[in-house]
Formats: C-alpha cells, sequence, structure tokens
C-alpha cells in the first residue's frame, strides 16, 4: 500500500467519527446504524461494560431513546491503518445535552468528557465501525446518568 492510499483510508474512517456525531445530533439514527457492520460491536460511553451487538440493536438504542437535544464535539481523531481494508482509530468526544426540550437554545446539564476506541473494516467501497467502544472519563455539573444495565436480549446476546 502506497502513502496515498494510507491518506486516503485514514480520512475515510476519520469522518466515521464526525457522521456518527452528526447522526446522533439530529436524531437520524438510520443512517447512524449504517456506519456500522451488520455484525458490530458497539459500547455506550455511560455503558461501556454492556456492549450491544449488531447493528439493528444499535439503531434501536437511538431510535428508542427519550427526545433529547444533544451535541457531541468529536476531536483528537487519530486512525492508524492496519491494511488495505482494516484500521484502527481513537477520539475523543464531549457531550452537552438537555431532557427538558428538544428546541433550542437550552440550559445544559452536565459536562461528560471521554472517548472511543474504534475498530474501522472496509466492506465493498465503504468503511465502517466493526466495533465502537466509548468511555465516560471525566464530567462536571451533575452526576453520572444512572442507567440501568440493558437485558441481554437487548444487547442482541440471546
Amino acid at each position: 500500500m502506497d502513502a496515498l492510499e494510507e491518506i486516503r483510508i485514514e480520512r475515510e474512517c476519520g469522518r466515521l467519527p464526525l457522521l456518527f456525531a452528526r447522526y446522533a445530533d439530529n436524531g437520524d439514527h438510520a443512517s447512524l446504524a449504517q456506519l456500522f457492520t451488520e455484525d458490530c460491536e458497539f459500547a455506550r460511553p455511560f455503558q461501556p461494560d454492556h456492549p450491544f451487538y449488531g447493528r439493528d440493536r444499535v439503531q434501536a438504542i437511538f431510535r428508542d431513546r427519550p427526545p433529547i437535544l444533544v451535541q457531541h464535539i468529536v476531536s483528537n481523531v487519530l486512525v492508524d491503518v492496519v491494511s488495505a481494508t482494516e484500521a484502527r482509530g481513537t477520539n475523543y468526544l464531549a457531550m452537552l445535552s438537555s431532557h427538558a426540550s428538544t428546541v433550542p437554545p437550552q440550559e445544559a446539564g452536565a459536562l461528560y468528557v471521554g472517548g472511543f476506541e474504534d475498530h474501522y473494516v472496509k466492506v465493498g467501497e465503504a468503511w465502517q465501525f466493526k466495533s465502537r467502544y466509548g468511555r465516560v472519563v471525566l464530567h462536571q455539573g451533575g452526576a453520572m446518568p444512572n442507567i440501568p444495565a440493558p437485558s441481554d436480549e437487548a444487547r442482541g446476546m440471546t
């Protein structure tokens, strides 16, 4: 693989975390799910020890959550090319949200900062997330949300 191909892979994979944030913020759960392989793994930053398995389960997380006004800020996107069909990456994430209303502007709740460890694969001509594991490392202005652990069925384990 030449340097130009490596740069192209880095760019295409580096867009995925940015698109993930855009689709999550805009409530476009169908487009968000299409960023993942059919047999993906995804762990939400608030529940890193409870990954979901399968694209349909990822879509359900975002489709079925209560309405929320949310903004994700993605930075420090770093992609390491493994081969012509595989790459790994990391990125930082800051998230602010309001559950009071989906009409901006709203006062945000707490600030949550963390990141993702991503595994990308090329499927056909497109790059997708094979796995995406998030974790919150800092928060300010409020407690960590107390989200009940999802069932094995909801996670795609049955």
